[in-house]
């Protein structure tokens, strides 16, 4: 799939297909475009390896598990995904704080892998429910001239139709109230809004503990109320919070999650 911008003055066509064996993206995208002469070959031992393996793995199962977003040679953008149980069995980004989570830059995600078989593996990935779940996206990291161009959205449409032609029912993902900040949630999350907009609906509400809700309150009020040294990535949030704001139910919704859902 191709979808056209224009950044900078210039068009960009930028490709968004599914992560496959050719260059397999174990590690995070600090900057980009991320060429894969950056990404360099790891050596049996190492955690990514372990990591690279695994996707390979799932690949192999699954078709992929990452929708990559192309501008010529690099990688601007991409969007991770696995099934709903292995997700479960492990934890996602929302684990940061414990010993694993299902996160290439966690210490933990390595040593878990490999004390899961390939027996272990396997009903993970045959998924019983057959629902595909969206871990975590990166679009340009924090260089701004990648937001804000619909990205994100295009590697979601793209995801809608590739996974019903591999026999999946559902495709679900954790998000955010609108006005919660980047920066106090993480990239791994997407905004409720934006899910609802591409037919996503929710099917399941979580209250974000106190310390999580009051930091979220304390940025939010910040940008709320101009501040001028929000960190390098957020200026599209800042440009947009009081269009948030507008809406009075935000102090109601900031401190929830919400697990979304679109039936396939």
């Amino acid at each position: 799939m191709i979808h056209t911008t224009e950044i900078d003055g210039e068009r960009r066509d930028i490709d968004i297909r599914p992560m496959d064996e050719g260059f397999i993206v174990y590690c995070k995208m600090f900057q980009a475009p991320l060429l894969p002469a950056d990404v360099p070959e790891p050596k049996p031992g190492e955690p990514g390896y372990v990591v690279q393996e695994f996707f390979r793995k799932q690949i192999r199962y699954l078709g992929s598990c990452m929708i990559l977003a192309w501008d010529g040679d690099g990688v601007i953008g991409k969007m991770h995904f696995t099934t709903r149980e292995l997700h479960e069995a492990i934890g996602g980004p929302e684990c940061w704080d414990e010993p694993y989570c299902y996160c290439v830059d966690h210490e933990g995600f390595a040593p878990r892998l490999e004390t899961l078989s390939d027996a272990d593996l396997a009903p993970l990935l045959a998924s019983p429910s057959r629902t595909l779940r969206v871990l975590c996206f990166n679009i340009g990291h924090i260089d701004p001239r990648w937001h804000g161009h619909g990205i994100a959205k295009a590697m979601l449409n793209y995801l809608k139709q590739w996974a019903p032609e591999r026999g999946w029912r559902r495709i679900e993902a954790w998000s955010c109230a609108d006005i919660t900040p980047t920066n106090v949630v993480g990239e791994w999350m997407l905004r409720r809004g934006a899910l609802e907009r591409q037919g996503f609906r929710v099917v399941e509400e979580e209250q974000v503990p106190a310390v999580g809700a009051s930091n979220r309150l304390k940025r939010i009020d910040a940008f709320l109320s101009g501040d001028k040294d929000s960190p390098k990535g957020e200026e599209w949030y800042a440009a947009h919070v009081h269009k948030f704001a507008a809406d009075p139910a935000w102090r109601s919704e900031y401190a929830k999650d919400y697990l979304m859902a679109f039936d396939l």
